[in-house]
């Protein structure tokens, strides 16, 4: 019975090692003398065994869920093998109470110390300096072998409060340093010391069960929560240990109420130091830096780039004793990319970095100047194949580093961050995530409102996670990484990593809706790993081959300028000036611009370009998705005069250089005069009402010779919903490389969603040569408004 008992409470071992990274020896030895019947020193032998082997087994779990940091884990525990073999040799000379009673001293340091947490800011790393290292493990081992502790309950805290890592990566690393030094305790205690091993393993066996169910908790339980729940197991122990040692009798009623003294009052610090989490501060900034709106709402009429902040507070009134924050946290976001770009900054110290900067860098440094801030830094999560990043321009403008990835390779001088490192701008600290998958380089950035906070304040997440979806593993597939590849990284990064992050820590990813680089991208700005958990359906609980197959399936078509940018990106290039004038032209400056091969990029409304354009002219109007969709119909290295609205002309060619699009030679200046001079060079778009179309191509109309092409320019996912029966598919993406497959001779009719993107593809084969050209007035939608019929 007793053996049997023994056996079913070695789960709680397992649990604690797998959950907490210690405590398991701090229950196996009690649990192996108390119940078990075991001698202290063949209970202290026992424990090494038992925990070593289910440390070795729990540490693969948080392995693969990136919670280990290997190279402090290693030095901590090398260092520590020979101190631990030493100490487990001597303790064989030392009584069994004394034993104990030291056993539970260093139990009850160990506690207050993760009851305290962390002060005195942070140190800015993730990773202990060599000499650090030894020096922490040779102690910890020599306390690991004399008292017969895996060291869990010394290490969790030393990773925690010395080397800055965050709770679950201290458990991940911890069990690796109790793997090593419990084997060399081990052998220590061998040497003097015979084992009861049936019972021994029966123990073990249990003890692996119960950590395989703790490390599969681990990632889903805030970091605070579990540095508590360890100092609370290690307080309680300690102390009925320590009663344990007390000779029997009125003694022993003392230290029982030493005991409770030291349980209250580690309850009661714990409980002051949980108010300090629960407060968001008041005054972060949340910045949007609207573009018009896209190809679903093609008829706004907004002019210029808008600017709106938000205040993101927490609804509660902060408590007296909340400690003020610091932290500056801007986000901007262009809609006309989708594209989300961020300041964070520390008021204390003037610090800030940037965090994927677009090429026009003033306002983040004007909005750096007004905060009092100055630049240290720049990180891109990745290199971008959307859009053109802006980190020479802000190099060259503050002397800033720029930061990527650790395998990322470049041109210029970069600053490799590693997973887990810790750039601390102050109070305020950035710690590096990697999360591959969109691209082999990928990474995450978590941002700490203070340095010694256990949860995040929020993760900046690249274009590894949206909102609503996750980045897509396909598009460099062409250049050297297949989609498969990426896809197993990205399965890594999302389902283990990202999703192994608390509920709480807020979303800030680097598209919106309207991006190619995903297929179901939310509107929404931020979120919370919370709500992706529950809402994201990429962030389900799936298999690795059913999260691949579901990822990148129905994927947008990717504009052929996104391996042109995705390369550019790592090249050492001119750097943009946002100053230069774009030159006005006129009627001769203009034709001396086209007789070279210039294209007309003519960026008025769909209706205005329809009732007259100059022959030739690519519409893109401004109004919409511009930069992403010009990038479709134009080519880098296409000199580029633009005809613009109500003096639009330069915030064009800004949009354009967003892209890499740098070769606009001017402006037509007055081109209705122009237009009114010249009647012959002048154009009109043909634009067909859904019920004239259904005319000409249902019935006997259908198979006349001159019945028109219909050719579907949305995505495969538009597409899917439904189509108009027997439409030709080719995204627009795609058209400017496949317009052979369109029939020659016959009439062409284009049409999308609403009618923004036909116009463009229709403008795109007129400049091509073809003749008879039209697109469909209000698109697909207005086509299934009129009842018309409909394929699946």
């Amino acid at each position: 019975m007793t053996a049997t008992l023994t056996v079913v409470l070695a789960l709680a071992v397992g649990v604690s090692l797998g959950l907490l990274g210690g405590g398991g020896s701090i229950l196996a030895v009690p649990l192996l003398v108390y119940v078990g019947g075991l001698d202290p020193h063949e209970a202290t032998a026992g424990s090494l065994f038992v925990v070593g082997v289910t440390s070795g087994v729990g540490l693969l779990s948080h392995a693969r869920a990136g919670r280990v940091r290997w190279r402090t884990g290693l030095l901590l525990g090398a260092a520590g093998m020979a101190g631990a073999y030493g100490g487990g040799r001597v303790s064989a000379l030392v009584p069994g109470p004394v034993l104990l009673g030291a056993f539970a001293l260093m139990m009850l340091a160990a506690a207050v110390g993760m009851l305290r947490g962390r002060r005195g800011g942070d140190t800015g790393r993730e990773e202990l300096r060599v000499p650090a290292a030894i020096g922490l493990g040779t102690a910890v081992g020599v306390v690991t072998g004399f008292v017969g502790a895996g060291g869990g309950f010394v290490i969790v805290p030393t990773l925690v409060l010395v080397a800055g890592l965050p709770m679950t990566a201290a458990v991940g690393t911890s069990l690796l340093v109790i793997t090593l030094q419990s084997a060399a305790g081990l052998a220590g205690h061998l040497a003097g010391t015979s084992l009861p091993w049936p019972l021994v393993l029966a123990v073990t066996a249990s003890a692996v069960l119960g950590s395989l169910a703790g490390s599969r908790l681990a990632g889903r339980i805030p970091a605070d929560r579990l540095r508590r729940a360890f100092a609370a197991l290690v307080l309680a122990i300690a102390a009925l240990v320590l009663v344990e040692q007390v000779p029997a009798g009125a003694a022993r009623w003392t230290a029982a109420a030493v005991a409770v003294t030291l349980l209250s009052a580690g309850a009661l610090l714990a409980t002051a130091r949980t108010h300090r989490w629960k407060y968001t501060p008041r005054g972060i900034q949340l910045t949007l830096l609207t573009d018009p709106q896209g190809p679903a709402t093609p008829h706004t009429s907004t002019r210029t780039p808008s600017r709106q902040e938000t205040q993101m507070s927490d609804p509660q009134t902060p408590p007296a004793t909340a400690r003020p924050s610091t932290m500056v946290f801007t986000q901007y976001y262009v809609d006309c990319l989708s594209q989300a770009s961020y300041l964070v900054g520390d008021t204390s110290t003037g610090q800030a970095v940037v965090v994927d900067p677009r090429r026009d860098v003033q306002e983040y440094l004007d909005d750096a100047k007004a905060q009092g801030l100055t630049i240290v830094g720049m990180v891109n999560t990745h290199f971008h194949a959307d859009f053109l990043s802006g980190h020479l321009e802000l190099a060259k403008a503050t002397g800033a580093w720029i930061g990527y990835g650790r395998v990322a390779q470049a041109e210029f001088e970069t600053r490799a961050l590693a997973d887990g490192e810790r750039i601390s701008l102050g109070d305020v600290t950035l710690e590096i995530m990697e999360t591959p998958g969109h691209t082999p380089e990928s990474i995450s950035v978590l941002v700490y409102e203070h340095a010694d906070d256990e949860v995040a304040y929020g993760v900046l997440t690249g274009d590894a996670l949206f909102i609503g979806d996750v980045g897509r593993p396909d598009l460099l597939a062409s250049i050297g990484v297949t989609a498969d590849e990426l896809g197993i990284q990205l399965y890594d990064s999302i389902q283990r990593k990202l999703m192994g992050l608390p509920d709480a820590v807020r979303v800030f990813p680097a598209h919106g809706a309207g991006s190619a680089c995903g297929k179901n991208l939310s509107t929404e700005r931020q979120s919370t790993i919370g709500q992706q958990r529950l809402l994201n359906y990429a962030c389900q609980p799936m298999s690795q081959e059913d999260f691949v197959t579901l990822v990148t399936a129905g994927q947008p078509s990717a504009p052929e300028y996104f391996v042109y940018d995705a390369i550019l990106n790592r090249k050492n290039r001119e750097v943009y000036d946002a100053d230069a004038a774009v030159p006005a032209l006129d009627a001769a400056a203009f034709d001396a611009a086209v007789s070279r091969g210039a294209t007309v990029l003519d960026t008025r409304d769909v209706t205005d370009f329809a009732a007259g354009h100059l022959r030739g002219s690519l519409n893109v109007p401004a109004d919409g998705r511009f930069a992403e969709t010009a990038g479709m119909v134009l080519t880098a290295d296409q000199e580029v005069v633009v005809v613009a609205p109500d003096g639009r002309e330069a915030e064009v060619a800004t949009r354009l250089a967003r892209i890499g699009f740098d070769k606009v030679v001017g402006y037509l200046a007055r081109p209705e005069a122009v237009m009114l001079d010249r009647p012959g060079d002048v154009d009109h778009g043909s634009r067909l009402t859904p019920g004239r179309l259904a005319e000409l191509t249902t019935g006997e109309a259908a198979d006349a010779a001159d019945a028109p092409v219909v050719v579907d320019v949305r995505n495969i996912g538009e597409r899917e919903g439904g189509h108009i029966p027997g439409s030709l598919h080719i995204p627009l993406a795609e058209l400017r490389r496949r317009m052979d497959e369109i029939p020659a001779g016959r009439p062409v009719v284009l049409h999308c969603a609403g009618g923004w993107r036909s116009s463009v593809a229709a403008s795109l084969l007129r400049n091509a040569g073809r003749s008879d050209v039209s697109d469909l007035v209000g698109g697909f939608a207005a086509w299934q408004a009129m009842n018309e019929p409909v394929s699946a």
